[in-house]
């Protein structure tokens, strides 16, 4: 492995003081990044694409494009925030037992090899590692959520001499659709190569390698390089598997957690309740972490406060203030599935930029909920209606009782005072922009003589005109905007003095006197002799 590699895949070992007695005087755990409190993890998690009031006004085209920078936002809710929290003591609780700086570590590895060669070994290690999982409907967010929560923490550190370690903290594989074993293996071979720059996949991933060898090089190959989580994604394909396939995995992530020490995450829609309720039983029990079930959002807090983050993104030139009924339709046609009801508002924007209207209304939403959204209508109807004779047609989507399964351990933070303190700061920096702006442009205007006050009226009028033009725009159509206020000025006068004139005409008329007599007499017109008069 190059060192040239690991420095584009991994941090060096910064090692931190731990508070915790158990992760003290343990590298592996001290190089991690801190445990975060919730609402660091809420500000952590949290991403706000980049918005600007001043494209609304874009061409149609253009905003077609912006609109898709709704799919990277990401605002936590208390169960990501639970997530992260398990996850956290999931990976550093399972390195307590595989410190490098102990006997133990040593001799882990060597019962390894001793695997490898084909020798009979008793593993007495005792292993602290546990499994968790995660079910939710599809499109709940479940695969966002944990890459939010595994971008928290570096794939790979380096620790130097002495310990000339290079840990990989955590791997995320996703489950072949034929939830092959030998597939997974080989995927874990590549994926660890592509991250150390070695050769795995070669050495022991083609297909003449028996299972058996390819589990026992792969377990090896994860104490080697100290593997903190192993995060399994769809775990649901295992339904297709034959020939007890499914039963095979199971027992190997059993082995994983009980033997070598490797915390195993489980993630898969509805579908993979039996598989996970029956062969990953054993592997849970001692399990600190437990099992997560996310089922649609109901329409409480978490909902209103997700709905008011998302709302402030609008492309549309007649922006529309979230009402109630907005709030409830985007409820009731997504029923709760963050992702349908995030796709929804974009459509409903497009749709709106389409017809014209740049508008939203529940009327639209409705509509393009009915014309846009046909494959998932049958299962949204299903959770609408809540009958169990048609959610049974749809396994992705049965509900399941949370009190059963998920343990309420959430820490409750002020969740609406952190949105809105973001919401400040994002507010403040486009005040900022926009202030700087505006003294650019007045310098340049009082540089030309002009008064301040009126300089910073044309500078604001300018602006408000021509949103998101650039410097040299403004001024220009602040200089137009000048000019016109002069010529208007001018104008005005000019007309003032005219009517005033013709009025003294008219009342010289009806005294029947001529034009140039009233005007005199008015001291318009001077008399030639005065110039000569002494």
């Amino acid at each position: 492995m190059s060192e040239e590699h690991c420095l584009i895949n991994a941090e060096v070992a910064n090692y931190k003081q731990q508070q915790v007695v158990d992760f003290k005087g343990n590298p592996l755990i001290e190089a991690l990044p801190e445990i975060l409190s919730p609402e660091k993890a809420f500000d952590a998690l949290s991403y706000y694409p980049d918005f600007d009031e001043q494209e609304r006004f874009l061409p149609t085209h253009i905003r077609y494009h912006a609109i898709l920078r709704l799919n990277r936002f990401f605002q936590p809710v208390m169960q990501h925030l639970d997530m992260e929290q398990r996850f956290s003591r999931l990976l550093r609780h399972g390195y307590i037992s595989r410190n490098p700086l102990t006997p133990t570590f040593t001799k882990s590895l060597g019962i390894g090899h001793q695997q490898l060669l084909g020798l009979e070994t008793k593993n007495d290690i005792r292993s602290t590692a546990s499994s968790m999982t995660l079910m939710g409907f599809s499109g709940i967010g479940k695969t966002t959520a944990i890459e939010r929560v595994l971008s928290l923490y570096p794939q790979m550190i380096i620790h130097k001499h002495p310990l000339n370690i290079t840990q990989v903290v955590w791997l995320k594989l996703n489950c072949p659709h034929d939830g092959s074993l030998k597939s997974l293996c080989m995927d874990f071979f590549l994926k660890m190569d592509q991250l150390l720059g070695s050769n795995y996949y070669e050495r022991f991933g083609s297909r003449r390698h028996s299972i058996s060898s390819m589990v026992t090089r792969m377990g090896q190959i994860a104490r080697l390089h100290c593997v903190g989580a192993l995060v399994i994604d769809e775990i649901q394909h295992l339904l297709a598997t034959r020939d007890n396939n499914s039963e095979k995995m199971m027992n190997f992530f059993v082995t994983l957690v009980n033997e070598i020490g490797v915390p195993v995450m489980m993630i898969g829609t509805m579908r993979a309740k039996s598989v996970l309720q029956q062969d990953f039983r054993q592997a849970r029990r001692g399990s600190g972490q437990g099992d997560m079930v996310w089922q649609q959002m109901k329409k409480d807090d978490d909902w209103d406060l997700l709905i008011e983050s998302i709302w402030e993104y609008q492309w549309l030139q007649n922006k529309v203030e979230l009402t109630d009924e907005l709030n409830q339709t985007i409820y009731d046609e997504s029923q709760g599935i963050v992702d349908i009801a995030v796709k929804l508002f974009a459509l409903s924007q497009g749709r709106a930029i389409e017809t014209g209207l740049e508008t939203i209304t529940p009327v639209l939403i409705s509509k393009v909920a009915k014309d846009d959204l046909k494959l998932v209508q049958p299962m949204l109807k299903a959770l609408k209606d809540g009958r169990l004779s048609e959610l049974e047609k749809y396994e992705d989507i049965m509900p399941m009782d949370i009190a059963d399964y998920l343990k309420h351990h959430e820490s409750k933070i002020d969740m609406r005072a952190s949105i809105q303190k973001k919401k400040e700061q994002i507010a403040e920096k486009r005040k900022e922009q926009k202030t700087s702006l505006i003294e650019k442009v007045m310098l340049t205007l009082i540089n030309l003589n002009i008064e301040p006050p009126l300089a910073e009226k044309c500078t604001v009028k300018a602006i408000n005109e021509l949103p998101g033009s650039s410097d040299a725009e403004i001024t220009g159509r602040a200089l137009q905007i000048l000019t016109e206020k002069k010529e208007k000025k001018k104008t005005k006068r000019d007309t003032s003095k005219k009517n005033e004139l013709q009025s003294i005409i008219d009342k010289g008329k009806k005294n029947q006197k001529s034009a140039y007599e009233s005007l005199k007499e008015a001291g318009y017109i001077k008399s030639p002799m005065d110039d000569f008069a002494i």
